[in-house]
């Protein structure tokens, strides 16, 4: 195998890119986000101009962000799910060790990018009305919930991680949403092909997914978190981008709008109660897992295009579909 040395910045545009490709809104509405956040710049002045993130101009995933070493060249990279302080210690003992590791990927936001996560949940207006929730009862769920998350996170210490990696010289960025898309879109294509009918036969046709196979070594497999394996399956929804999970007041206008089982990363105590209460299977496929398919795809593309090489890190399974 042949590999070859890329910019972490030209690698994260990549990835950036190819996540659009992936995104369920569609390119129209990422346009129209993208030119709402140019005029927003344009009349921006002072201090707020000279701050503000010029990323945001081009990538709507305000979640997968570069947060060091944008100009250094990478060759070898650690892949994690999450990657914080600790994380980047042991990898600068590793490095001390003699392991050729250039950078790192993190999966779940560090930084900035954690900073603005509540800006990525705008995606499951989408994802909600691919399921018939009309827009306006999408919208106001997804308001109210990103602005719960945007008052949870502001008080984070954002600059830890950055900080690290800045003084231990390790280059450094977050891909989430950008990947957490191709598992979306993975998982609803593989599916729709399947087409299970009971519950059973979805858990059957999950654990034919190497990631899920891979996490039963650690006892956090798909599992049924309501219903039963006799259920049919129905209409489908798929929980797998957009940031973080939507409050429960959803499901009431899922059921409505004729969804019978969600299939999701994971699951809170809350949403399942009311999962309960309006009779929705629910199917949690594995965090872990899930979070590893999306970055895999996406790491095939970036291997076919740049060659670049994978350690695994931190949560994450490389399974290659190359």
């Amino acid at each position: 195998m042949v590999f070859f040395v890329v910019k972490l910045k030209k690698l994260h545009e990549f990835a950036i890119e190819e996540g659009k490709k992936e995104d369920p809104r569609g390119s129209d509405q990422i346009s129209k986000l993208l030119d709402k956040r140019e005029d927003e710049y344009e009349d921006l002045e002072g201090v707020k101009k000279e701050k503000y993130d010029e990323d945001k101009l081009n990538n709507p995933f305000d979640d997968s962000k570069l947060i060091f070493g944008a100009d250094r060249e990478v060759e070898k990279l650690a892949v994690g799910i999450d990657i914080e302080t600790q994380d980047l210690l042991l990898l600068d003992r590793l490095r001390e060790k003699g392991e050729d590791i250039d950078g790192a990927i993190a999966h779940h936001p560090v930084g900035r990018a954690l900073a603005n996560l509540h800006e990525v949940l705008k995606l499951q207006v989408d994802t909600l009305v691919n399921v018939d929730v009309p827009v306006s009862q999408a919208e106001s769920f997804v308001k109210k919930r990103s602005k719960d998350v945007m008052n949870g996170t502001h008080g984070g210490n954002h600059p830890r991680a950055p900080k690290t990696a800045e003084l231990l010289n390790i280059p450094l960025m977050s891909l989430h949403t950008a990947a957490d898309n191709h598992a979306h879109q993975f998982i609803k294509d593989y599916l729709e092909e399947k087409d299970p009918y009971k519950i059973s036969d979805l858990m059957d046709v999950l654990l034919e997914i190497p990631e899920y196979k891979w996490a039963l070594e650690y006892d956090m497999g798909p599992t049924i978190f309501n219903g039963d394996e006799d259920n049919r399956v129905g209409k489908l929804a798929y929980d797998y981008t957009g940031g973080t999970e939507l409050g429960k007041e959803r499901l009431e206008k899922m059921a409505q709008s004729g969804v019978n089982t969600i299939v999701a990363m994971h699951m809170s105590k809350d949403q399942i109660e009311e999962a309960q209460e309006q009779n929705i299977n629910v199917v949690a496929s594995g965090h872990m897992s899930s979070d590893s398919i999306g970055l895999n795809i996406l790491l095939d593309k970036a291997k076919k295009e740049f060659g670049i090489d994978i350690v695994e890190f931190s949560g994450f399974k490389r399974v290659s579909r190359l």
